[in-house]
């Protein structure tokens, strides 16, 4: 838990829908959040109010249970809060096993010795932190090794993936589209962090919606 921190508070914790929050000071037992805020307006939570927090940090997610103090006015509008004793977080690894339903438009191309690459275009159907599903009109071999380009958008910023990436699988051909599973091969711990960020934030987008009836 750190000072800038945004996390996503729970009012209820057995309802998952979150509300954005960022954290601004830690002290020795408290913890003091600018938030969280519906659609502007600060939410009230009354004092003793048990909520749960949800936080990313270095590709894993944690969550706990703590209780409101107080309401904050100045020099922000938020709240105080208790803070956690260590063993009472929760963390949960999510890397490889989150996958994310996502259209990207992908470049692709075969790396063959000798050859210099022929850029494709295709779709990304899913995305995880290990890999992604291509769709393309293409057949290509399992085993075959991909030169692989896609931009994601992350806190509305363009975020660029150039990477290597390994045929595992064809899962399905559907309406004469190939879809396949590939690996990713070269991937840094950085761009692991970035993309773990990009898919709990489309999660998060999801979940919203889903809680709005969208």
């Amino acid at each position: 838990m750190q000072e800038f921190l945004k996390v996503e508070l729970y009012p209820n914790p057995a309802v998952k829908k979150s509300f954005p929050a960022q954290v601004q000071e830690v002290k020795e037992k408290t913890f003091l959040i600018l938030g969280p805020f519906d659609r502007g307006t600060l939410l009230f939570l009354y004092p003793a109010q048990e909520v749960l927090i949800e936080y990313v940090d270095e590709g894993c997610r944690y969550q706990f249970s703590t209780r409101v103090v107080r309401r904050v006015q100045k020099p922000f509008f938020g709240y105080e809060l208790l803070l956690p004793a260590p063993e009472e977080i929760q963390r949960i690894q999510l890397r490889r096993f989150v996958r994310v339903k996502k259209i990207l438009d992908v470049f692709y191309a075969q790396i063959k010795k000798d050859e210099d690459l022929n850029w494709k275009k295709g779709k990304a159907v899913d995305i995880s932190i290990g890999g992604i599903k291509l769709a393309t009109n293409e057949p290509l071999p399992l085993d075959a090794r991909l030169k692989i380009q896609f931009y994601i958008e992350l806190k509305g910023k363009a975020v660029e993936f150039l990477l290597d990436g390994l045929i595992k699988r064809e899962e399905k051909k559907e309406n004469q589209m190939y879809h396949y599973g590939i690996e990713f091969l070269n991937i840094s711990r950085q761009e692991q962090d970035t993309l773990f960020a990009y898919l709990f934030q489309e999660m998060q987008k999801s979940r919203r919606m889903l809680a709005d009836g969208k």
